[in-house]
């Protein structure tokens, strides 16, 4: 029909008079073509008519299917993705059917599809891809289709090692990120301490993790080793997160001053008040020509003999009226700063000895433990803190054997972001001058944790967190000591864990409240343990007087097999056992102290053993080596021990706290390593709480004791 049409218009064309090149005619002639072809024109108009309806030319528009989201979508494993299909054209109503390629899964509801995607074999290792296609039902060739892709979770390795630094030196490393959706955001986990939970921690001192790489970057200002969380967060609001650490070691050799150590006995080890001026002698490790002897805090006039021993001139002043001083030695800087204190009672001496309770004791602290002593607010005055409910409670002396406790107090103790059992589960204390501001501080030992929150005192009563919490390898931790162990004028700690076979951790620090570790195997340098199963406590003094400390262990095995091991330093934080040691002993050693009781200038041992119930003594012979232990009788599971001049004869006593049975049994010292328990001992104290400490409270002279929570003043 259409050729027949063509052929119609051309003989038309030809009749007017146009040219086959199909030239414009003058608009008369044109006119008169139309004019004449009137006819022509109504009978072609039928025929196109036609010609149209037959081909359904006036049907609706074409269908056709767009997908919302239009272009591609990015989801992580797990997630889904809901796609809607518009279908425009479709008188029938009918929709889509929905189809999807790859994997994961559809589940549909009319014009609306959810793809949901979880592997069946788990977590994916690389992103994979998914085509999602809807079909016109009315029109089966008319479709759309979305690529989905679907990426692993986000996750972070936790075998990761992230490399070491140097203090002062540029640092930049990326932390190593898999699967996710970008973009992500990084941070360090810092959660809330007083939940008992896990802490994120933080990077070293002088870097930042950057929030959009997680690279961490910047020039570290202290070295020690930093524990943090880390924590990415991706566009689909999923994050991978892993504990982490960074070690920064010290830019050189330390060429600083030690911090000392100070021994008991001081001699004389008490003066009656109102007496002449004295000379008075001390020893220990590590004193330097210029240290001092401080007396309250106030240097007295020195003289340096050795770096085990000092004398200094006590002014008549400082002996006139009844008190207990504080005895410290302190070597100049660089490094070096303040020993542990030794009291000094000025006050007479004591046919006999009673104790009673303090105003206020027992203190009304849930679950004490473990009281350690110190002048927390610098007033003169001996305060206690204490552990308990996973907190550490600060009891600010007032001068007259009661306590208030500190603003702030208690303090709670936060978990390292490894190895975290939920709870810190606070056990013993170390005292000491962690980050050189002077002013002392805590470490607190989280003995299911593996760690020891580090607590910078600001002299006021109140504490800081340091930045990095300590490492201590191994759980169930029983005992913290506070010493210079390689005499770079920093305070380290020796840490005794109760892991069977488990030998103790050094962790050297770096005088910002940071610290690093020995390994076990360093420590030692051996690889089996101290001896016994179970260690218990420790001391640290010079026991073979080659003016480098060492530390006596205790560690026990119920019933059997128990051990006194000492080991010798070499200086550098790293141990030598003694010859013919461990020592077998006892069936239960729980507590061991150091000092001199025979007054032979070589350091000696008691040791408690809580099966047995007695007191182990242990002359040294200078070498590191110990005569035949002496056993004494005491109370029911004796635990803890402290010393001190309680009669003010001049001569150590040993007081010991029995748990079993609620009492401390005084031993007092006879000055040739024998003792005589006190008359009117055992005394009964009511609140077996572990631990003991002994310091004046009351400010009278005479030393009291804290059993715990109870407080017993001297009478």
């Amino acid at each position: 029909m259409q050729f027949v049409l063509s052929r119609s218009l051309s003989s038309a064309k030809l009749k007017s008079g146009v040219s086959p090149a199909g030239v414009h005619p003058a608009p008369g002639l044109w006119r008169g073509v139309r004019s004449s072809a009137f006819g022509v024109s109504l009978a072609l108009a039928a025929i196109l008519a036609a010609g149209c309806a037959g081909s359904g030319g006036t049907s609706a528009p074409p269908i056709s299917v767009s997908l919302s989201p239009s272009s591609s979508a990015t989801i992580d494993q797990s997630l889904s993705v809901a796609i809607t299909a518009t279908v425009t054209n479709d008188a029938s109503a009918e929709g889509v059917k929905w189809s999807l390629s790859g994997p994961g899964s559809l589940s549909s509801t009319g014009p609306q599809v959810t793809v949901s995607y979880d592997s069946p074999a788990g977590s994916i290792a690389n992103p994979e891809e998914a085509t999602v296609t809807a079909t016109s039902v009315a029109d089966p060739t008319k479709s759309a289709s979305l690529s989905i892709t679907v990426n692993p979770y986000p996750e972070m390795s936790i075998a990761q090692t992230l490399p070491n630094g140097t203090a002062g030196t540029p640092y930049n490393a990326s932390i190593v990120l898999t699967g996710g959706t970008a973009p992500f955001q990084w941070i360090v986990y810092d959660g809330p301490i007083d939940t008992g939970w896990e802490v994120g921690g933080a990077v070293p001192n002088g870097l930042t993790l950057n929030a959009t790489t997680g690279t961490i970057s910047g020039t570290p200002t202290a070295a020690g080793t930093w524990y943090f969380e880390a924590i990415a967060t991706d566009a689909d609001n999923l994050f991978g997160f892993s504990p982490l650490s960074i070690q920064i070691n010290p830019a050189g050799p330390a060429t600083a001053n030690p911090v000392p150590f100070l021994n008991q006995p001081l001699v004389p080890a008490a003066v009656s008040p109102g007496g002449p001026e004295l000379t008075l002698h001390v020893s220990g490790t590590g004193f330097v020509s210029g240290a001092t002897v401080d007396f309250n805090g106030r240097p007295l006039a020195t003289t340096f003999a050795d770096s085990e021993h000092l004398s200094a001139t006590v002014p008549t002043s400082d002996v006139a009226t009844a008190q207990t001083a504080s005895v410290t030695v302190v070597n100049p800087a660089p490094g070096g700063g303040a020993s542990n204190v030794v009291y000094f009672p000025v006050g007479a001496s004591e046919a006999t000895v009673s104790f009673a309770y303090a105003p206020n004791s027992p203190l009304q602290i849930a679950g004490g433990f473990g009281p350690v002593v110190a002048d927390f607010n610098q007033d003169g005055k001996p305060d206690l803190a204490v552990t308990g409910n996973d907190k550490v409670y600060v009891m600010l002396g007032n001068g007259d054997g009661t306590f208030t406790a500190a603003a702030g107090s208690p303090v709670p103790v936060p978990s390292p972001p490894y190895d975290d059992l939920g709870t810190p589960d606070t056990w013993t204390m170390a005292v000491g001058d962690f980050n050189h501001s002077g002013h002392p501080g805590l470490a607190v030992e989280e003995t299911q944790n593996e760690a020891a929150a580090i607590l910078l005192g600001n002299g006021d009563g109140t504490f800081s967190y340091s930045s990095s919490l300590a490492n201590t390898n191994g759980m169930y931790g029983e005992w913290l000591t506070a010493a210079d162990l390689n005499g770079d004028g920093n305070l380290d700690l020796f840490a005794v864990n109760s892991d069977a076979g488990q030998s103790p951790t050094v962790l050297l620090g770096y005088g910002s409240g940071a610290f690093n570790n020995v390994t076990q195997t360093a420590l030692l340098n051996e690889t089996f343990p101290i001896g016994g199963i179970y260690g218990s406590s420790a001391a640290a003094g010079d026991f073979n007087g080659d003016g480098k400390l060492d530390m006596a262990v205790a560690a026990d095995t119920p019933s059997s097999n128990s051990a006194v091991n000492v080991l010798l330093g070499n200086g550098d934080g790293t141990f030598t056992r003694a010859s013919g040691l461990p020592i077998s002993l006892g069936q239960y050693l729980s507590a061991i102290v150091a000092a001199d009781f025979n007054g032979d200038g070589k350091l000696d041992l008691a040791v408690t053993d809580s099966d047995a119930n007695v007191v182990y003594i242990l002359l040294g012979n200078g070498d590191g080596t110990f005569q035949t232990p002496i056993a004494i009788p005491v109370g029911n599971d004796p635990d803890a021990i402290a010393v001190g001049d309680f009669n003010n004869d001049g001569k150590l006593d040993l007081a010991i706290a029995n748990y079993g049975d609620g009492t401390i049994t005084l031993l007092l010292g006879n000055g040739d390593g024998t003792f005589t328990e006190a008359s009117g001992s055992p005394y009964a104290v009511g609140c077996p709480s572990p631990g003991l400490v002994a310091a004046d409270f009351n400010g009278d002279g005479k030393l009291d004791l804290a059993a715990g929570v109870c407080i017993l003043l001297q009478q």
